[in-house]
């Protein structure tokens, strides 16, 4: 894989030599405030945090000069990933982006270190000497981290306005995470343009990993640029969970529908 070009770039072209992509269709594009979700019409979806985006998905140019989402040039909707503006259009590419890969993942189960059903964390030998940074609050995810180590910082630009020794400015991203030994980011740092320049960043680190709703991505690309476990979330009843979207809820209010898993970087 070629690292020069860049991490959209490098998803694309994995998924665009593992699926048929001419014959593979959208059935469903659900999108609320906090998460927008793609279905595709082998059952497969994918997700992306939505960064409380109003607009409705008729919004997107590619949508509504479309005749049917069936119709939708699988193709031109993952060009909308190349759009420098984190805006509605990006924010379903990366949607059709994991729905895609997710259709590789239960295509090929063995291709990949897969775990399930458990945080990343919970298989990774953190210590209370490690140096600890997050970027992105996940809650379960910080408080299993707190009880580990002290040495523990969070990044969120949602939280910079709460008072806490744990919480760091975002202008201080760049210098914790080289220090760091073990750096945790959320998914949306991806749909945001963060997350390559974050995982440049973290390159001392001994654990980097990739989790949430929207790592729902392959992981190849990733763990060539030094990310070490990818964890997203399999969604196992997609009806019910866009319904959810829909209603504006979030990862509390849809995780019963999926499975959380953990893909390994092989050593």
């Amino acid at each position: 894989m070629n690292c020069t070009a860049t991490l959209e770039f490098a998803l694309i072209e994995k998924v665009s030599e593992t699926l048929p992509l001419e014959s593979t269709h959208i059935t469903q594009i659900s999108k609320g405030q906090r998460f927008t979700g793609t279905l595709l019409d082998d059952g497969s979806c994918g997700l992306c945090f939505s960064f409380f985006n109003p607009d409705p998905i008729e919004a997107c140019a590619s949508i509504r000069e479309s005749t049917s989402l069936y119709d939708l040039k699988i193709e031109n909707m993952l060009q909308l990933l190349h759009v420098k503006s984190l805006n509605l259009e990006r924010i379903i590419a990366v949607s059709v982006l994991n729905a895609l890969s997710q259709s590789i993942l239960k295509q090929k189960p063995g291709s990949y270190a897969i775990t399930f059903d458990t945080d990343p964390i919970d298989q990774l030998s953190i210590h209370s000497a490690d140096s600890v940074v997050m970027i992105g609050a996940i809650g379960g995810i910080f408080n299993k981290l707190r009880s580990i180590t002290k040495n523990l910082v969070l990044i969120d630009e949602g939280l910079q306005n709460i008072i806490s020794p744990t919480i760091k400015h975002l202008d201080t991203t760049e210098n914790y995470l080289d220090r760091a030994t073990i750096v945790i980011i959320t998914g949306s740092s991806f749909a945001n343009y963060t997350l390559e320049p974050l995982i440049h960043w973290a390159s001392n680190a001994r654990e980097i990993v990739v989790v949430g709703p929207t790592a729902g991505f392959l992981p190849d690309p990733l763990f060539d640029r030094g990310v070490t476990v990818v964890s997203g979330m399999r969604v196992l009843e997609p009806t019910p969970l866009l319904t959810v979207l829909t209603e504006n809820g979030g990862t509390p209010h849809f995780k019963s529908y999926c499975r959380k898993y953990n893909i390994f970087k092989r050593r």
